[in-house]
């Protein structure tokens, strides 16, 4: 990522609040939010300050954690002289950086199942990182070796609390360009994103976006689509153009679930057309549709 091309542009800050229970109480999140060289949103940053506790013994980490737009982990980065440590104050190596990259990464890391204080058996006191009895093998291999607590809460943060606030924010800035971009990530979340968050009024006024989108995207991903889209997107003649060109290739499932939301909406010729060359003499829910549509 060249610093040239990413202009910062906004903070907002989160401090405390109501969290899961594996979420410090007193957490203190710093946002920031950098955009591409066209001022697109582009990824963003958190400066985290948090309390890494078991029973009543507790030391803060402080870390810069990226995020792309749907909240996503991408990596974590320290502050200079404030580099995380594990037991007896020992520092994190490069090879620690690399495993607790790779940790906060995974979203389906065992971390997720277990309560903090089941991840430790016959323990005894440590002067850092709470207890250092033997770390119980489901997660053994995944965290750091002497840093169990801070993968444990920094794992729980990036992937609670943070991801959600971070869609939250994106959703709130989704615009013709940021969608444009979304769209040039060929990567179905962002695609089901989009679709997800649109508001009612936005499915009209960015509609070759969304007919690219459908055009480019089938199956499943079209059939929900449509049962998203508000009665006034599929009113629009150049929407019901594009569905008269694509009805026969749908798989029957989509044509079922676009029969049915065209129901109450006003057909231009085109559609009628088509829907009429499809009936046939098979008894069936899309026959059924049809029929009440154009009879």
């Amino acid at each position: 990522m060249s610093s040239l091309l990413l202009i910062l542009i906004f903070y907002w800050s989160w401090f405390g609040g109501i969290h899961p229970e594996n979420i410090p109480s007193n957490l203190e999140v710093n946002w920031r939010m950098l955009v591409d060289s066209n001022q697109v949103p582009d990824y963003y940053i958190a400066h985290i300050k948090t309390p890494v506790c078991e029973d009543e013994r507790c030391y803060d980490i402080e870390v810069l954690i990226q995020f792309d737009l749907l909240g996503q982990f991408v990596q974590l980065d320290t502050l200079t002289g404030k580099g995380l440590t594990k037991l007896d104050h020992i520092p994190f190596t490069s090879v620690d950086y690399g495993k607790l990259n790779d940790l906060l990464a995974d979203e389906e890391s065992p971390l997720g199942f277990f309560e903090k204080e089941a991840l430790i058996t016959n323990t005894r006191h440590s002067e850092l990182d709470g207890f250092t009895g033997a770390t119980i093998k489901e997660v053994r291999d995944i965290v750091v070796d002497g840093g169990l607590y801070s993968c444990y809460t920094l794992w729980h943060l990036v992937h609670n609390d943070l991801r959600e606030s971070v869609k939250t924010k994106t959703k709130d800035l989704l615009n013709r360009r940021l969608i444009q971009k979304m769209m040039g990530f060929e990567e179905e979340r962002y695609n089901y994103f989009i679709i997800n968050n649109l508001e009612q009024d936005q499915w009209s006024e960015y509609v070759e976006e969304i007919l690219e989108l459908l055009t480019f995207n089938q199956g499943y991903f079209l059939k929900k689509a449509i049962e998203k889209c508000p009665s006034t997107f599929l009113e629009r003649e150049r929407v019901q153009v594009f569905f008269a060109n694509e009805f026969a290739t749908l798989n029957y499932f989509t044509q079922v679930a676009f029969l049915r939301k065209l129901n109450g909406i006003e057909l231009i010729p085109e559609i009628r057309t088509v829907l009429k060359n499809e009936l046939n003499a098979v008894s069936s829910l899309k026959n059924q549709l049809i029929s009440e549509l154009i009879m």
